[in-house]
């Protein structure tokens, strides 16, 4: 089996530091096709919505097979595949915290931030994710698209890049809430979801076509068995 990694904390850079990212995916983008129609622009197999692309189409440089702490759920309605989407949900935190602003130029919102030791290594559960090696901006391009906004368009990055696990949101929308959940190799590793938590929303089944892609970009990675995967998946589906 190929390593599983886990994250470090991320304590922050100059802005100009920072060119390179991790996009961590939990959802359907685990799978390299359909990640890369996001990047080069198009539509996935078996998709139902054609993608513009990233300004720079370059594929990812790496990836990783990453575990979390946290839950996967499903909700709302995806417009692609049919039946719910996927979310990621934080554990709780123990610790100390307090509100920031977002006041970049291209979102504003509020965004909570705590101790470096963080909620991603707290709380019960874990979460099968896979992390692409991406430019600062193609991550702000991929996230413009699942927030239905152009290329280009994307949420500024400053605020979840300054330092510690950071939730910064940009919008009341699903997948408008950005995440840095940590580091990787030295460098931030950021991803987004909902701003709210699975108990505030009807829990909806993902659509087979869905859990298809899931399934197949774990499977990807060749870091978890058919077993554990059907298994992971289902009990997220059931929940």
């Amino acid at each position: 089996m190929a390593e599983v990694r886990t994250l470090d904390c991320w304590e922050g850079a100059p802005r100009s530091a920072v060119d390179r990212v991790w996009y961590v995916s939990y959802g359907s983008n685990m799978r390299l096709a359909r990640f890369l129609a996001y990047v080069r622009g198009g539509r996935a197999e078996g998709g139902a919505l054609e993608h513009p692309g990233c300004r720079d189409p370059e594929p990812p440089r790496a990836w990783a097979a990453l575990e979390l702490r946290g839950r996967l759920y499903f909700a709302t309605e995806s417009r692609i595949w049919g039946g719910g989407r996927a979310f990621f949900e934080r554990p709780e935190d123990s610790g100390p915290g307090r509100m920031d602003s977002d006041t970049g130029p291209k979102g504003s919102g509020i965004g909570w931030t705590g101790p470096h030791a963080g909620w991603v290594g707290r709380g019960t559960g874990r979460v099968l994710a896979r992390a692409y090696d991406v430019s600062r901006n193609q991550f702000a391009d991929v996230a413009a698209q699942e927030m239905y906004r152009a290329p280009g368009e994307g949420p500024a990055l400053e605020t979840v890049l300054a330092g510690g696990e950071r939730a910064v949101r940009c919008g009341p929308g699903r997948y408008e809430t950005l995440l840095c959940l940590g580091a990787l190799d030295g460098r931030p590793a950021l991803t987004f979801t909902a701003p709210w938590r699975a108990a505030d929303v009807a829990p909806n089944p993902p659509s087979t076509r869905y859990l298809t892609q899931l399934a197949g970009g774990l499977g990807e990675t060749g870091a978890w068995s058919a077993a554990v995967i059907r298994a992971y998946l289902a009990t997220a589906a059931a929940a």
